[in-house]
């Protein structure tokens, strides 16, 4: 009858085959010489058969050991492994990511703060799906995205919907353009400016509308797209003027494209955070939206000091 093994046992019988001697085997091990003769014993008595033969001061393995060796070997070599592993995982040198954003974030923003993340996690592999809003909750809503971010009104039972960002909508303007001089822009500042809108089926549209419609001002619809980003472009090459959310003006800002300027009065528009409610966030994921705090932050600052031209 085989009796259990331990792993201190096989330890002792590997080190002893590799060094040839009790006492050598001992000091690998931080041991003492007679703990490893009493593991040996306890060995032997557990297998049932000799492993050592003594040649003087060397113990030479048994056919038996030699057999015996080669299968704990591979099962040291897993274990070496797998200690790797966890090592990798710990220190952020292996592992993934994935999120789905919402355009305004999933064009710049997000890919910025994953380009700052690489240098931190080489090891990451972060995978980002854009989509709009609705398909990023839906996303979620599957429990296959670790992270979503999106601008929301609604709420399903599967997510966690949690406000990240709140920063105000931003008046965009081509360089050198007159309004580009005052230092915030007021709903009669639009009238009859060539405007560039929001499609009618997206939430920030009809919020929009409702802040023109403060000032009694109607802008010469000229275009009509369905992302900041997008507007931003058509604004960049003179079309018009129009109001976006901050983070794809700023982007725009920092490129030297438009001018961008506060609403007064003030719009807030909100960027959501989504997870999953059937798991917490790993640490991979709590690392990564630390930066993306931080990157929410400076966006904040720049407004604040309206360091936008």
């Amino acid at each position: 009858m085989l009796h259990r093994l331990s792993h201190r046992q096989l330890e002792a019988f590997r080190a002893v085959i590799e060094s040839g001697k009790v006492t050598t085997a001992a000091a690998l091990l931080n041991t003492t010489q007679p703990s490893i003769s009493r593991q040996i014993a306890d060995l032997e008595q557990a297998v049932g058969f000799r492993l050592f033969e003594r040649a003087g001061r060397t113990l030479v393995p048994t056919a038996e050991a030699l057999a015996l060796y080669e299968e704990v070997e591979r099962s040291f070599v897993g274990l070496a492994e797998i200690s790797r592993v966890v090592r990798d995982i710990r220190d952020f040198r292996q592992g993934s990511l994935s999120i789905a954003g919402m355009p305004a974030l999933a064009l710049q923003f997000l890919p910025q703060v994953m380009a700052d993340f690489a240098k931190t996690a080489p090891g990451i592999v972060v995978s980002l799906r854009a989509r709009s809003s609705q398909a990023v909750l839906q996303h979620l809503v599957s429990q296959q995205f670790d992270l979503g971010f999106a601008a929301l009104e609604t709420d399903h039972p599967a997510v966690r919907r949690t406000p990240i960002c709140t920063a105000p909508m931003m008046a965009v303007l081509p360089v050198g353009h007159p309004l580009a001089k005052k230092t915030r822009l007021e709903p009669a500042d639009f009238h009859d400016q060539p405007f560039i809108a929001l499609g009618a089926e997206i939430t920030t549209r009809s919020e929009t509308d409702a802040f023109l419609a403060l000032g009694n001002a109607h802008p010469r619809l000229v275009a009509v797209a369905q992302l900041s980003a997008s507007i931003c472009e058509l604004v960049a090459n003179g079309a018009g003027v129009s109001i976006v959310e901050p983070v794809t003006a700023l982007n725009f800002v920092d490129r030297g494209r438009i001018v961008a300027r506060p609403l007064h009065p003030e719009q807030p528009f909100r960027y959501d955070l989504l997870l999953p409610v059937l798991r917490e966030p790993s640490r991979v994921a709590t690392q990564f939206l630390a930066l993306v705090d931080a990157k929410f932050a400076r966006l904040q600052h720049q407004i604040e000091v309206a360091s936008i031209g």
